[in-house]
């Protein structure tokens, strides 16, 4: 069990907000937020001053039901007024808003004006070549400050951001950019992983060969790259670098596509997942700002990939508060530098970090003789998502990371959500590896197959019953399928596909996906039980299992 300390709860922005709303604790800001949305989704939008150029006049409409609801639609507005304009009218014009440090060592610091400008030139190099409102344009980079310049300047152009991984191959980047019939492609010539340039322009290049919508590759070179096909690719330096900075951000209606997701499509084909300019800031200021407690002092490290959710969802939110983006390429953990993530938290004072649990188990292999060396004093909150905690990991982080004074929080939702189902929050005592209770706005429960709601410590099935701001409202060109996937098992309800519990102190599991089963000789186990069998033994460090046909057991 962990207990945060009295001084970090006391000047928590949740306890704040529930002095502002009038409550006395998380619990009753809960039923408060699932008894009235209209209610809880405007007090986000105020605290979050989100700017819209018309403001909305009905906030929620559900006349089209659970899975059909309206959110502002009388609305335009544009995520980088809020993120970016008002941020620099308030006087932090000046202040780091990425601070980034390569693999080499080398390091880059950008205030928000310089943010805004690079964002601009973005916009206006696409515009130049015939990009605009409604457009989708890939996002294929390495984590360096032009990658969020790039899904910056994309979305002050109305256009729609796609990011892509940038560890995919040919056929996985083609996949996607066909999918959403992309015009445009921000890439770049490499990436640094492990002190080599790993290619990216060149795949990107074989990709394009299977795909006809795509008239503008603009790559940012470091590596001595060239054009493939000079009426095609264009030089970052010489094309962004050129462009006018004061292009305007273009206003786009409430429920206008901000960037299409694609999930991995490792049970089907990838789904692009919508979300829009005013739903990812309403999620990210409840998952980040409040229940994770970011603040504008803080300096946020979340190495991860823009090609998941947590690239977008990390910028959105720091900028959001008003604080500094650390931002590192490549690896967080190398063989002559094994704890690089704590390093660089310790070298560049990191007070709010993100890992995952098997990041945590990698630490694990290596002598923690080496961490005395670093100074994580200035860690407040040490966040964690993405799968299960085993005890030992969780118990490693809480000793050799957080120190026992950083607060351990637990969040799970996923990238249709732009955030959490459950979370953790400050004002909690922790018990190790689960969630301190459920997100703000969700009304989560754990049903049973026949959909009434399982008893304490029941395992079932994790939904969503109250539809947030910022759940996605449909999978990119196959509603059809967005429905069935989601809406279909229960009324109403949403089916994350995630098997969970909660016991009778309030505290909740994530025990495996519920929609990735194996069955073995008629018996039901999900990998996450194998999983986590293997690891539990001390011999492995991670694994994933997966179902393979055998005659005898008919797996």
């Amino acid at each position: 069990m962990f207990t945060p300390s009295k001084d970090i709860q006391d000047g928590s922005a949740i306890r704040a907000f529930l002095t502002r709303c009038g409550l006395t604790d998380y619990e009753s800001l809960v039923e408060r937020a699932d008894a009235g949305p209209d209610w809880f989704w405007s007090q986000i939008l105020d605290l979050a001053n989100v700017r819209f150029s018309r403001r909305y006049r009905t906030l929620r409409d559900v006349s089209g039901g659970p899975a059909g609801i309206r959110w502002a639609a009388d609305a335009t507005l544009n995520l980088t007024e809020t993120c970016l304009d008002a941020r620099i009218e308030v006087g932090l014009g000046e202040k780091a808003a990425i601070d980034w440090i390569g693999e080499d060592g080398e390091r880059r610091v950008w205030t928000y004006r310089d943010l805004a400008s690079e964002s601009a030139r973005v916009a206006s190099a696409l515009a130049a070549r015939g990009v605009g409102a409604g457009d989708a344009v890939g996002i294929y980079m390495p984590m360096v400050p032009e990658i969020e310049a790039a899904l910056l300047g994309v979305a002050r152009l109305g256009a729609i951001a796609v990011p892509l991984f940038s560890g995919y191959p040919a056929p996985a980047v083609a996949a996607r950019l066909n999918d959403c019939a992309a015009k445009a492609v921000l890439t770049a010539d490499a990436s640094r992983r492990r002190g080599k340039p790993v290619p990216m322009e060149s795949v990107l290049v074989e990709a394009l060969a299977d795909v006809s919508s795509v008239h503008t590759v603009i790559s940012l070179r470091r590596f001595g790259g060239s054009a493939a096909d000079p009426r095609r690719d264009l030089d970052w330096a010489a094309t962004v670098g050129a462009a006018k900075a004061d292009f305007a951000p273009v206003p786009v209606a409430s429920e206008a596509p901000l960037m299409i997701a694609y999930t991995s499509g490792t049970t089907g084909r990838p789904k692009g997942v919508v979300h829009t300019h005013l739903g990812v800031q309403a999620a990210a200021t409840t998952n980040f700002l409040l229940c994770l407690d970011l603040k504008r002092e803080d300096r946020h490290l979340w190495m991860t990939d823009m090609g998941w959710v947590m690239g977008p969802l990390t910028l959105i939110s720091t900028l959001l508060a008003g604080a500094t983006l650390v931002l590192a390429e490549g690896a967080p953990s190398m063989p002559d530098d094994p704890f690089r993530l704590l390093r660089l938290a310790s070298e560049h004072g990191v007070t709010h970090l993100g890992v995952a649990p098997t990041l945590v188990r990698q630490f694990m292999r290596s002598d923690p003789g080496p961490l005395a060396r670093y100074n994580l004093s200035a860690l407040r909150i040490v966040a964690s998502t993405g799968e299960p905690w085993t005890e030992d990991a969780w118990f490693w982080h809480l000793e050799h990371i957080c120190r026992h004074r950083a607060v351990p929080l637990n969040i799970s939702g996923g990238t249709e959500l732009f955030g959490a189902i459950l979370t953790s929050t400050v004002l909690h005592t922790l018990r190790p590896c689960g969630f301190s209770g459920e997100a703000l706005g969700v009304g989560a429960k754990v049903l049973r197959p026949d959909g009434s709601e399982a008893g304490d410590g029941e395992v079932g099935e994790l939904v969503v019953t109250k539809p947030p701001l910022g759940l996605t409202p449909t999978i990119w060109r196959d509603h059809s399928r967005y429905l069935e996937t989601y809406w279909s098992d229960y009324p109403g309800v949403w089916r994350h596909g995630d098997w969970a519990r909660r016991d009778s102190d309030g505290t909740w599991f994530i025990l495996g996906r519920s929609d990735d089963t194996l069955n073995i000789a008629g018996k039901r186990i999900g990998p996450t039980e194998i999983e986590a069998a293997l690891t539990a033994t001390g011999s492995v460090i991670d694994a994933a299992a997966i179902a393979a046909p055998d005659d005898l057991t008919v797996c």
